[in-house]
């Protein structure tokens, strides 16, 4: 095998296209070359995790995403016993975590128990944000598990800059990439993981050798600890965490990646057992109309039959009902001609918006809080 990796594709160096062309067809043979070594690859490099050093953190990567990657594989290599995290910021203000190396390990183990019982996934996409809980971990999982993890920068088409044909065993990605993919592009991947907001098109049809699970987590509690299947109603809790619901209807998580302390959320839910429950919805997001408390989150579940693009259900000022609900949905070249005769008279929009770009946060979930706000301050 060569010193480097990085001299297999050499000759290639001059041309940037045949440089990402090699390096995709030598990531998806390394599994079979490279027994317990972990391949990182990108649209300008591919190393061996123990390439890795600190003048290439700071000189290889191209762009945020390939840095952050990069040095949160270099941390890890050195030992690094804690990293800290920011909360997105979607539903209060953004707050610092710091999380174990333990928790991580362990939130791995759990994740892979659940979706890879069989050991076979070998290869991982990052096409998220990795400065957040959610791509971190993609990077972790990766290290930990020795999966080959291939770089892109998150876009809306998570897989628009990768050449046809390139499959990979497991990727995480927010509910906007995943409303994307086409059933081609969906055939691309063996597992998605879906997190970072809620999701409401459980009747997705999928290729036969693709699984999503949609995930109930947050930055507290090392991403997630419960999957459900799309399609199916009841989240499953991974590990060893337990649930609860508090006297306010809410969530409440214990288990290992907690430190055994009960973890208090703002997550409505109905729980079946103590490893099983129905997500409901934020309590922070409820909608209080002439003292009719609508849930946006089940009314957007209601409507997401009918529309395809990006939207959300908020609330706007008014005189006689305090809020009125109102329905924002991204511009698209035909608006959809949406029928409100399936929701109750109290869930019917009073009025449709039709936004350029729904403002989101950094981690890449529709910022619910920023555009109430905004709905709010400026009566729009």
């Amino acid at each position: 095998m060569p010193e480097s990796i990085c001299s297999i594709c050499s000759e290639y160096s001059h041309n940037s296209s045949a440089l990402y062309i090699c390096h995709l067809n030598f990531f998806q043979l390394s599994s079979v070359i490279l027994q317990k070594s972990m391949i990182i690859a990108s649209k300008n490099f591919v190393l061996e995790s123990e390439e890795i050093t600190k003048e290439k953190v700071a000189t290889l990567p191209k762009n945020e995403t390939e840095k952050e990657a990069l040095r949160l594989i270099y941390d890890w290599n050195a030992g690094v016993s804690d990293f800290c995290f920011n909360t997105s910021g979607s539903t209060g203000k953004s707050k610092q975590v710091s999380i174990s190396r333990r928790q991580i390990a362990y939130s791995t183990e759990a994740t892979f128990s659940s979706i890879d019982p069989s050991n076979a996934i070998k290869s991982s996409l990052l096409c998220i944000n990795p400065k957040f809980i959610g791509g971190a971990m993609v990077v972790f999982r990766a290290i930990i598990k020795a999966l080959n993890l291939f770089i892109v920068a998150p876009d809306s088409n998570p897989i628009a800059s990768i050449p046809d044909g390139e499959r990979f065993d497991l990727v995480s990605m927010v509910p906007l990439q995943l409303e994307k993919l086409s059933q081609k592009d969906l055939s691309r991947f063996s597992i998605i993981l879906v997190g970072g907001a809620s999701f409401s098109h459980d009747s997705l049809e999928l290729p036969a050798n693709t699984q999503v699970f949609l995930t109930y987590g947050m930055t507290e509690t090392v991403s997630h600890i419960a999957l459900r299947k799309i399609g199916e109603p009841m989240f499953q809790t991974t590990g060893d965490a337990v649930v609860e619901i508090d006297v306010n209807g809410c969530l409440k998580i214990k288990g290992s990646i907690t430190q055994n302390n009960w973890l208090k959320t703002h997550d409505l839910a109905r729980v079946i057992s103590p490893n099983e429950f129905e997500w409901i919805g934020r309590k922070d997001f409820i909608i209080n109309s002439g003292g009719i408390k609508i849930n946006p989150e089940k009314v957007e579940k209601k409507l997401s039959k009918q529309i395809k693009c990006p939207f959300l259900v908020s609330s706007k000022p008014d005189r006689r009902l305090g809020e009125k609900l109102v329905l924002l949905v991204k511009k698209e070249s035909k608006k959809p001609d949406v029928d409100f005769s399936s929701l109750h008279k109290h869930e019917k929009p009073k009025e449709v918006l039709y936004w350029d770009e729904l403002v989101k946060t950094q981690s890449g979930k529709i910022d619910r809080r920023a555009i109430k706000e905004l709905l709010h301050s400026q009566n729009v």
